[in-house]
């Protein structure tokens, strides 16, 4: 996903993704686990603003995901769950 994301910053405005690739980002303390808590989520890019579903269940990651190149950013991109709150449809 990090090199489709690199290699497209120039010249694209929009990526959809379906079945957003969901890894490992980093572990949090944990009071039971000396090693950490694993949290997952998608990639992220410092050219790129990811609208992505969030939900706190692992089982109902979202299926979908919008990438919106930062240079579009005056256009105020948003994720709106108020018209629907699904995990298979970004609007």
């Amino acid at each position: 996903m990090n090199t489709i994301l690199e290699n497209s910053k120039n010249n694209m405005d929009i990526i959809l993704v379906q079945e957003p690739p969901k890894s490992l980002i980093r572990h949090v303390l944990s009071h039971t686990d000396p090693t950490g808590d694993p949290i997952y989520g998608t990639p992220n890019h410092p050219d790129w603003t990811l609208f992505i579903r969030q939900d706190p269940a692992q089982e109902n990651y979202a299926r979908v995901a919008t990438y919106v190149n930062k240079k579009l950013l005056k256009m105020r991109f948003t994720l709106r769950l108020d018209i629907i709150n699904h995990r298979d449809i970004n609007v």
